[in-house]
């Protein structure tokens, strides 16, 4: 049990140290993230959406999961007029990570279905915690007849504040602060009806 302890005490260290390191240097050594074309389903009257972020992960990143903080990823559902500028909808949720020492695994929230799992490793937590799975979008009671829509999403990550520092580190930095998008393929009212 001390061993584990000691353990998880060691990697909160480590992504601490890594953690401010990264604060003072100018370029973190990120990554270019890219969004997978949304795929869509019509269940139930409604658009349902899927899709995962590819390409998410620094070695630096890794560690920072170890600290122990709440690690959230932030998406945005835009729904399109084809056409349009301006979304007719945005729909936002959050996925949040976080390590539990005395355990040595991981949680993730996902507030879009108010749903937890835990009791993940490193590598689980990592294939779960960007993906999107059957998001309800909208009814087709929102949708206009004869008019092509399409879905946008959009991911993100925020600043965090690690215990004991004054600034907050930028997380968006290990994307190489790119926010990856992409957009579905154009659908119509009939397509409800498949």
């Amino acid at each position: 049990m001390e061993t584990g302890i000691f353990a998880a005490f060691s990697k909160k260290v480590i992504s601490t140290i890594i953690a401010v390191g990264s604060m003072f240097y100018s370029t973190i050594d990120g990554v270019t993230p890219t969004m997978n074309t949304p795929e869509l389903q019509y269940k139930n009257d409604y658009v349902l959406v899927s899709t995962t972020i590819e390409n998410c992960y620094t070695e630096e990143l890794d560690q920072i999961f170890y600290s122990g903080n709440l690690i959230p990823i932030y998406f945005a559902v835009e729904l399109y007029k084809d056409g349009r500028k301006d979304p007719d909808s945005t729909n936002t949720f959050y996925h949040a990570l976080q390590y539990s020492p005395l355990g040595d695994d991981f949680t993730i929230y996902y507030s879009e279905r108010n749903e937890t799992i835990s009791s993940l490793n490193l590598d689980q937590a990592k294939v779960l915690f960007p993906r999107v799975t059957n998001y309800r979008v909208t009814s087709s009671n929102n949708i206009n007849d004869n008019i092509n829509y399409y879905l946008k999403i959009t991911a993100w990550l925020n600043k965090i504040r690690f215990e004991g520092m004054e600034e907050e580190l930028n997380l968006l930095y290990y994307w190489n602060s790119i926010k990856p998008n992409n957009k579905s393929a154009p659908f119509t009212k009939s397509d409800f009806q498949i």
